[in-house]
């Protein structure tokens, strides 16, 4: 979004009075007190518009606002998989940015055989790319090997490819740049396809560590009589510590590969229904509290 969100109050310059004579010279002393008093005057200001009732205006604090519009799926309930973000809605301080990979390989129908690995690590949820590779497949699972590195893969798309030079993208670490509490807030769109009642994890990982105690179970209802599916919002804010370039991910785990997550393109206004934007499958915030406890 091309918003202009600057607003900046302005310091008052340092006053330069130059060095003080040998002797007293009355028209330098009014000179510094006058250039001393017009300095006072400003900063007085600038600190009174700052506590002023709208004063929070002038503040310069880290946010970011990040969402995906692409179906994330799991694959395997035996997995930890990451919450992607494709896009940046607003960013100040906090971004997202990628686990990457270079790895040679070849695909026959739903595995990947990973015969070498050029740079990075291979991770579940990371969407590949490569010659013939079909467009939005994704790492499901690993089979054998390496954790990481050279070995089979599940993936989602059934196709054949053979051993060429890939590319793997997870945007998924969420990186600040200023140490501080911060407060994490997202909505992940989630759909049921199975008959019966199932179970959603949420949790974070902190530096590629999990957070203690920082899961969410959410249970998300069998799919409708009429045989369509349900549906959930999951949605929480929670607090974390981060220190100068930390970074966190969101994982999430569900009790059935029959729920997802799930994007809707917008709505064009018809007769029977208004105009309605897109849906994400994923909306992410993240705000600035306050610096670290001593």
């Amino acid at each position: 979004m091309a918003t202009n969100l600057n607003q900046q109050l302005q310091s008052p310059p340092v006053p330069d009075v130059g060095s003080a004579p040998a002797l007293y010279d009355r028209t330098y002393v009014d000179q510094s007190n006058g250039t001393m008093r017009t300095f006072f005057i400003r900063l007085v200001n600038a600190v009174s518009t700052l506590f002023g009732p709208r004063g929070g205006k002038y503040l310069n604090t880290p946010y970011g606002a990040f969402q995906d519009d692409t179906d994330q799926a799991d694959g395997s309930t035996a997995v930890a998989y990451y919450f992607r973000y494709n896009t940046t809605d607003y960013s100040n301080g906090i971004s997202v940015v990628s686990r990457t990979a270079s790895f040679t390989a070849s695909i026959t129908t739903t595995t990947l055989t990973v015969s070498a690995i050029s740079a990075g690590a291979i991770y579940p949820s990371m969407q590949i790319s490569g010659t013939g590779v079909t467009a939005g497949t994704r790492i499901v699972a690993q089979l054998t090997g390496t954790t990481g590195g050279t070995g089979t893969y599940t993936v989602s798309t059934s196709q054949t490819v053979t051993s060429t030079a890939m590319t793997g993208d997870l945007p998924s670490q969420v990186k600040v740049i200023q140490d501080g509490m911060y407060n994490i807030q997202f909505s992940a769109q989630f759909i049921n396809t199975t008959n019966d009642v199932q179970d959603i994890n949420i949790w974070f990982r902190k530096n590629g560590t999990d957070v203690p105690g920082s899961n969410s179970q959410f249970g998300i209802k069998a799919r409708k009589s009429t045989g369509s599916a349900s549906r959930l919002i999951a949605s929480m804010n929670f607090y974390l510590e981060l220190a100068e370039n930390d970074y966190f991910e969101m994982m999430w785990r569900v009790s059935d590969s029959g729920v997802s997550m799930e994007q809707f393109p917008a709505v064009t206004a018809s007769g029977t229904t208004p105009e309605i934007p897109a849906t994400p499958s994923i909306i992410l915030t993240v705000t600035f509290v306050s610096n670290r406890t001593a």
